[in-house]
């Protein structure tokens, strides 16, 4: 599930195209909204053609925008004045099958809810374990949750740094140190401060425990935004691989993963690296506390470590060089290494030609301008057998869309997991898009169409992208 502790922005990868692959929803947590559902619609009779009373749909679709804004006023007012609303309180309608109480931001909202009924202890109905209130609410949220009767576990306690509490209640029940909570993660995946993390382990808690839905320890959930806690599980030797030590600047470990494996330098956050056990679980949790595709190289790079940047690209191989030259939008060094090596491009392995539909995934233009003047090509696949134009027309990129095709890509391919053209990702994106509000879908659409995309025998998309179809339909 996309919920990390202390971190309910993960990134916002969402759903390709026709799939809406479960998991590259890759998920934008920030507010999810109200999702009718069938049911609901027989809460009451849908409004007369020639009244003006509305449907429950458009009285959940106002809940909804309430809820977001965090009008708790506005929807104190709407449950007061249509009462049968006050039943899907207390139903997952959310995203990961989660309750309203679990994003509630504020204590007005928290009442209102209250007052209509809400379970302040209600989970949520993940696979792979459920979360609560507690598991999101910032501390002065909590506090004031825990006093209207929010229950406090061993979870919460260590999110929210209450040792006291947490340090009563594994003396009332050791096993607690272990219990799953949401996502299938221990109190330890939880643990806001080095202090927390110590008792744990202390304990009796697994440094390298695994959760459900991401299979990933701990110290990688730490690494976006409490690395002194990972720090201290490094100490006390929790399992390490390049890109984590990379990501803490630790360059002595940084030597170390390298000389016992010289091959971990081709590392990156992917699949390929990080494959799951489980067919339902969401991928590495590295997809948000590191970011997907990234290299320990860019990883110290961003992160200020020159020490260890310097060291890896000493001891990367000229392929690895080129590529991270690309992906950093290092044109001085990528152009002395490609002298060096005018030829590499023939013998790049299956992962390097990956990069390029990587670098359009990541919307990384430098790179992508970079790859294709050296001779990448054009045709890779990356994720989920995607080629570049798929993806930099899934994100409605016209940039990208337009540079890509100077180099003649296949306009037709349907060899990916949803069996879909360009042009049919374009189409589904502007409905269902990760940047379906901000990509240039019309243009993106366009620039297909004219050079020779098949249009498809139904015709969809937002408004503009429908005439902008019927307009190539009526020509041909």
């Amino acid at each position: 599930m996309l919920h990390a502790p202390n971190d309910l922005e993960k990134s916002a990868h969402r759903e390709p195209p026709k799939s809406h692959f479960r998991r590259l929803r890759l998920r934008a947590v920030s507010s999810p909204l109200f999702r009718p559902r069938n049911r609901l619609l027989e809460l009451t009779p849908l409004s007369h053609p020639h009244t003006l009373q509305p449907t429950v749909a458009d009285l959940i679709e106002d809940v909804k925008t309430a809820f977001h804004q965090d009008d708790a006023p506005r929807v104190r007012q709407l449950l007061h004045r249509h009462p049968q609303l006050r039943e899907l309180v207390n139903q997952p309608l959310f995203a990961f099958n989660s309750f309203a109480i679990h994003h509630v931001r504020s204590r007005a909202m928290l009442d209102v809810l209250l007052e209509a009924g809400a379970d302040i202890n209600a989970r949520s109905r993940w696979w792979a374990g459920g979360f609560g209130l507690l598991d999101f609410a910032e501390p002065d949220l909590a506090a004031y949750a825990i006093s209207r009767g929010a229950t406090l576990d061993a979870h919460a306690a260590a999110r929210l740094d209450m040792l006291d509490r947490l340090q009563e209640l594994i003396a009332a029940n050791p096993d607690r140190v272990h219990a799953p909570g949401g996502d299938g993660q221990t109190p330890l995946h939880f643990a806001a401060t080095v202090p927390v993390a110590q008792f744990l382990l202390d304990h009796g808690a697994q440094i390298d425990a695994l959760d459900v839905d991401h299979e990933s320890t701990p110290a990688q959930y730490m690494l976006r935004n409490r690395q002194d806690v990972a720090r201290h599980l490094v100490d006390r030797g929790c399992r390490t691989d390049l890109l984590m030590v990379a990501a803490l600047g630790d360059l002595e470990r940084t030597r170390q993963h390298l000389d016992a494996d010289p091959d971990s330098i081709h590392i990156s956050v992917s699949p390929e690296w990080f494959p799951m056990k489980n067919p339902r679980a969401g991928g590495a949790i590295y997809l948000w506390t590191i970011g997907s595709n990234l290299t320990p190289h860019r990883v110290a790079k961003s992160a200020g470590h020159t020490d260890v940047f310097d060291l890896l690209m000493r001891r990367s191989p000229i392929e690895v060089k080129l590529a991270q030259a690309c992906e950093l939008g290092d044109e001085q060094t990528f152009n002395t290494l490609l002298a060096s090596r005018p030829d590499f491009v023939r013998n790049l392995s299956e992962a390097d030609r990956r990069k390029l539909v990587n670098a359009v995934q990541d919307r990384n233009h430098p790179a992508v301008r970079l790859m294709l003047a050296a001779g990448w090509p054009i045709d890779a696949r990356g994720q989920h057998q995607a080629t570049a134009l798929h993806w930099a027309a899934w994100h409605g990129d016209a940039e990208l869309v337009r540079e890509l095709l100077r180099h003649h890509p296949p306009l037709e391919d349907t060899k990916n997991d949803f069996n879909g053209t360009p042009l049919g990702w374009a189409i589904h994106g502007s409905q269902n898009g990760w940047y379906r509000k901000t990509g240039d879908y019309a243009t993106t659409v366009e620039l297909l169409c004219a050079a020779g995309a098949k249009l498809p025998a139904e015709l969809s998309g937002t408004d503009t992208v429908r005439q902008i179809l019927e307009r190539y339909a009526k020509r041909s």
